[in-house]
């Protein structure tokens, strides 16, 4: 009977250290637990300054969403806009690609985001359209 009561309590106790150590433990594997406290703003700031759109090669239908922040210049859209679209040829200038406002294809974009208010991707959000016209 001794060697029963003996082995219960070490069940119990062994039960009971793997409870304790599982409560105690990070809830993922290889976290701390704790988080430093600067990431939440410092993650918040950085949603409101950048936004997502789409950019859209209508010739062909390729699109991407590509991330921008409003001090972005619309020859930077169009430089990151063809790599990512694949139309990244040395040969064929960053000058001959237009960049235009999915609703208004009649007059191509200059400047910076802001100047051409641009909103982020949703039902109101901004398409733009990066289409081939050379000068020639």
């Amino acid at each position: 009977m001794a060697r029963r009561s003996i082995l219960s309590i070490a069940a119990v106790a062994a039960l009971a250290l793997s409870l304790l150590r599982a409560s105690l433990a990070p809830a993922f594997a290889g976290s701390s637990g704790q988080q430093p406290a600067a990431r939440g703003p410092r993650v918040a700031l950085a949603a409101e300054k950048r936004f997502e759109v789409f950019v859209t090669n209508p010739s062909v239908g390729a699109r991407t969403r590509m991330m921008i922040s409003p001090s972005m210049t619309c020859a930077e859209i169009v430089e990151r806009g063809r790599k990512e679209l694949g139309f990244d040829q040395p040969w064929i200038k960053n000058e001959d690609f237009k960049l235009y406002k999915a609703e208004d294809e009649s007059t191509p974009l200059k400047g910076s985001v802001a100047d051409n208010e641009m909103k982020p991707w949703g039902p109101d959000g901004t398409e733009l359209h990066l289409i081939f016209q050379p000068d020639n």
